[in-house]
């Protein structure tokens, strides 16, 4: 006998894979680095780090439900954005990768590094 709610086990739910470029690595590692050795706090480096990698790898369910990016010529390229904190991820789709394209702090003026990152002229 079938009941109403076992359409559901039929829907599968696509787990993306990740990947994160070497730039957004760098931007990582640049964070991490500012906060332990110049803000003196490695424990919040550590966190921030820890953080981040989560909120990342909580993309893998549904990608999507982040906006494109608000400049309109990023978001031709499918540029997507999610937040951790005071940081912004930057991301695309393609298929079923997720590519992390950057992460920068709000307070940089991400729209001329994603410009510099993509070789487009801000």
């Amino acid at each position: 006998m079938l009941f109403v709610t076992d359409w559901r086990k039929s829907i599968g739910i696509l787990n993306y894979k990740i990947e994160i470029t070497s730039l957004a690595e760098q931007d990582l590692e640049d964070a991490a680095d500012y906060i332990a050795f110049e803000l003196k706090n490695p424990v919040a480096a550590v966190n921030m780090v820890k953080g981040i990698r989560k909120q990342i790898n909580s993309l893998k369910t549904f990608p999507e439900c982040n906006e494109l990016d608000e400049d309109s010529i990023l978001a031709e390229f499918g540029i997507r954005m999610d937040y951790y904190k005071n940081y912004k991820i930057y991301y695309v789709i393609e298929r079923d990768v997720i590519i992390v394209i950057r992460i920068l702090h709000m307070l940089v003026n991400s729209r001329v590094w994603l410009y510099r990152t993509l070789g487009l002229n801000s």
